[in-house]
């Protein structure tokens, strides 16, 4: 009596199986090739929407910017600084709340994929969004210049005295104030250059009495001379890194008698227009202007046109 598998019936057996094995290796490696793709292509559109949400965080803090110094040109603003980052005529909304002082970018682009066009796929799009924040800045890093006037209501366009002249101060203070020591030498520093140190809404500071005719004739006529933008700069249209562009501290009282404490409720932008007087003369006058800078800003902060730019969302 035979037992096991007859000849025939083994090879038809493996024969079998070796169809079945050859279906299975096709339909694996067709998964394998769909999964490359998708992983492939996903992996390009995670990169160009990282690339987009930088591309957007840019063009809204440089809209918001706008908002402040330029108003009407936060649209174009917006595009040229999403051209500069590789996204050109691309599609975006910009919104604008005035109540809120907020700035809403929300851009999309298409990206048409490679492999998982094989399958059907044929793209997807990479969207992003960012919210710029304007608000009045209680503290300022750096490059205030050693001038200060009284809390007051503030014009925008107006011309205002930031140093008086020889005669007009209190009792030997003309609008000057001492940061980072006392003395000409500093006080010019800080007209051309700027205070290095950071100053906030609530610090106390001392006044620089004496008119400083000279250094302050030198240095405001020095930051005047430097501006060598075409066209030159106006208040009504100025660069931001112009070098007539001014910060200054707002105090509460200039209403003091020679070196004394005062205290620091805000800060302010002027455009400088000039320095006039001889001799004891000396008065720098500025235009007040809206402008941003760098340093911390708060919702309940007194608004003197000085702005911190950031994102919120």
């Amino acid at each position: 009596m035979r037992t096991g598998i007859d000849r025939p019936t083994l090879v038809r057996f493996l024969k079998g199986n070796h169809g079945m094995s050859m279906v299975f290796f096709a339909v694996s490696l067709t998964c394998i090739a769909v999964a490359a793709a998708l992983v492939t292509d996903i992996g390009m559109l995670v990169i160009e929407k990282a690339r987009l949400n930088n591309a957007v965080d840019a063009a809204t803090l440089a809209a918001a910017r706008a908002y402040i110094e330029r108003p009407g040109t936060e649209r174009t603003t917006a595009a040229s600084y999403l051209k500069k980052n590789g996204f050109d005529n691309i599609d975006f909304d910009l919104n604008i709340d005035n109540t809120a002082k907020t700035v809403e970018l929300i851009a999309s682009t298409p990206v048409t994929f490679g492999l998982a066009r094989v399958i059907g796929i044929e793209g997807s799009t990479a969207m992003a969004t960012a919210t710029g924040s304007v608000l009045p800045v209680m503290g300022v890093n750096s490059g205030i210049r050693p001038f200060a006037i009284e809390q007051m209501p503030l014009v925008i366009n107006a011309e205002y005295t930031l140093k008086e002249g020889g005669g007009d101060g209190t009792t030997g203070n003309y609008g000057a104030i001492e940061l980072g020591g006392a003395g000409a030498k500093t006080y010019l520093n800080n007209i051309v250059s700027g205070f290095s140190g950071r100053l906030m809404v609530g610090d106390q500071i001392d006044t620089e009495p004496g008119n400083m005719s000279g250094p302050t004739q030198k240095g405001v006529t020095e930051l005047i001379s430097e501006c060598t933008h075409n066209p030159k700069c106006t208040p009504q249209n100025f660069e931001p890194d112009c070098p007539r562009l001014i910060t200054i501290v707002i105090v509460d009282s200039l209403d003091v008698n020679g070196r004394s404490t005062v205290t620091i409720t805000g800060f302010a932008s002027f455009f400088l227009t000039g320095v006039d007087g001889v001799g004891k003369e000396s008065i720098v006058h500025g235009t007040f202007v809206r402008s941003v800078t760098s340093g911390e800003s708060a919702v309940d902060q007194e608004d003197y046109g000085l702005y911190g730019v950031r994102l919120i969302k």
